[in-house]
C-alpha cells in the first residue's frame, strides 16, 4: 500500500493523470475514469440528494396520513425521517457500489481507509479547524449582501426523544459524512480531476455542489458547506485518500451536533 511522501518529495502529477503514486486512484485504468458519460458523473451526487428529500416526504405523509395540522406528531415525524434517512442511504450506497462494481471502481471509490492514521488523521483535524475559521466569516461576510428574508430555521437536531437523539447521531454525524464524502470527494472530485486534468476548478465544483446540498437546510448552511467542501478536497488531494475527509466531516458535524 503506497503512502503519501513526506513534504517537498511530492512527485508532480502529470495533467494527463492527475493522481500521485499514493493516491488511492493511480492504479485505477484511465479509462474507467474518464470513459463515463457526463450524465453519470453528476447523477449520483443529485440521487444522493433526492434520497434526504425523499426521506422527508415519506416521513411526513405516513405521520400526517389522514390527520389534520395540530394533531400530526412532529416527534414521530423527527424519528421517521432520520430512519427513513439512513435506509434510503444504505440503499443508495449498494446501488452505487454496485454501479461502480461493473466497472471496476468500487474498491478505489468506497476505500476510507487510512494508509497512515495519524498523518491523515491530523489533516482531516487541522484542516477543519481552519475550515472553521474560513467558513464562519465567509458567512458573516457574504450573508449581509443577500437578499434573504428573516425566515426562522427549523430545528433539525432535536426532537423525538431519545429514539430521536440517536438517530440524530447516527444519521448526521456518521452516516452523512460517509455518504457524502464518497459522492463528493470519492467520485466526483476525482472523476472531475481526471477529466479536465486538474485539480483547482474540481475541487471549486465538488465544494459548489456541497453546498447546492445544503441549500434545503438554508442559505448560511450552504455557504458554510461550500467552505467546508473546500477543505475537504483539499484534504483529498493532499492525503491522496477519503479518510482525512471523513474525519473533517464526522467532526464538523458532531460539533454542529453538539451545538444545538
Amino acid at each position: 500500500m503506497s503512502t503519501p511522501p513526506p513534504p517537498g518529495y511530492r512527485k508532480v502529477p502529470s495533467p494527463l493523470w492527475p493522481f500521485e503514486p499514493h493516491d488511492v486512484m493511480f492504479d485505477v485504468a484511465p479509462e474507467a475514469l474518464r470513459d463515463t458519460r457526463l450524465f453519470w458523473v453528476f447523477f449520483w451526487p443529485a440521487l444522493s440528494l433526492l434520497t434526504g428529500m425523499t426521506a422527508l416526504y415519506f416521513a411526513t405523509t405516513l405521520n400526517a396520513f389522514g390527520l389534520a395540522p395540530g394533531e400530526i406528531n412532529h416527534d414521530a415525524v423527527f424519528r421517521s425521517y432520520y430512519a427513513l434517512l439512513m435506509a434510503s442511504q444504505i440503499g443508495f450506497l449498494w446501488w452505487f457500489a454496485s454501479w461502480l462494481n461493473t466497472r471496476h471502481l468500487a474498491v478505489a471509490v468506497f476505500d476510507i481507509r487510512p494508509a497512515r492514521f495519524g498523518i491523515e488523521t491530523g489533516y482531516g483535524l487541522v484542516l477543519f479547524g481552519m475550515s472553521f475559521v474560513f467558513a464562519i466569516a465567509a458567512v458573516d461576510v457574504l450573508l449581509p449582501l443577500l437578499p434573504i428574508p428573516d425566515v426562522p430555521t427549523p430545528d433539525r437536531f432535536n426532537g423525538g426523544g431519545l429514539t430521536g437523539t440517536l438517530l440524530v447521531a447516527a444519521s448526521v454525524i456518521i452516516f452523512a459524512p460517509l455518504v457524502e464524502e464518497i459522492i463528493l470527494r470519492g467520485w466526483l472530485l476525482p472523476k472531475l480531476a481526471a477529466r479536465m486534468g486538474g485539480w483547482v476548478w474540481p475541487i471549486l465544483l465538488s465544494a459548489g455542489g456541497f453546498g447546492l446540498m445544503h441549500i434545503l437546510v438554508d442559505i448560511p448552511t450552504m455557504i458554510y458547506a461550500t467552505v467546508l467542501g473546500v477543505f475537504a478536497g483539499l484534504a483529498r488531494r493532499l492525503t491522496g485518500r477519503l479518510w482525512a475527509p471523513v474525519v473533517l466531516h464526522f467532526v464538523n458535524n458532531l460539533v454542529a451536533s453538539l451545538s444545538f
